[in-house]
């Protein structure tokens, strides 16, 4: 009977030792952000948002003189006149908020577009660099989850090496 419980303790501990994972981390937001092509990204980005901000302006001058000049006349309308100017300035105010949610979605379109291939890329690059280490766990450290770890097990030098970054 001892020998029983001395094989079986031997067998699960043999098992649980073949059943341990190597984990490594990585900051996958500054993974990305050392890709060239976030970089292009990025400025393509702030490109829109330029132009977007731009138009946007544009809008709200027009809105912003219509309002003072409304404002400077405003006693000298019929109320009915008055009525009609009020009018404009809130379809002009409709327009300035359903701009502002046209651009924010266009942005967030823009931004998946051009973010989603570079996400995949680094996920691949990282998942070939965990094979090749014999990594079967990567934890994203970006938020400073990873409170303790070895410096063997950051995988950043690694990824730069298969990126081609110095």
């Amino acid at each position: 009977m001892k020998f029983i419980c001395t094989l079986c303790l031997l067998l699960l501990g043999s098992t649980v030792l073949f059943a341990q994972s190597k984990t490594g981390y990585i900051n996958f937001q500054q993974m990305i952000g050392l890709m060239p092509e976030s970089k292009q990204a990025t400025d393509t980005l702030n490109v829109l948002q330029e132009k977007l901000n731009q138009d946007g302006q544009q809008l709200l001058a027009e809105y912003t003189k219509k309002v003072t000049e409304f404002d400077s006349i405003q006693n000298k309308l019929t109320p009915a006149m008055q009525e009609v100017k009020v009018s404009e300035i809130k379809s002009m105010q409709a327009n300035l908020q359903q701009y502002k949610q046209m651009s924010e979605q266009t942005m967030s379109t823009r931004e998946q577009e051009l973010l989603t291939p570079i996400l995949d890329k680094a996920k691949k690059i990282l998942k070939a660099v965990a094979n090749e280490k014999g990594y079967t766990l990567v934890i994203d450290n970006s938020r400073d989850a990873v409170l303790v770890s070895a410096e063997t097990d950051d995988l950043m030098p690694a990824v730069k090496v298969k990126m081609g970054i110095k």
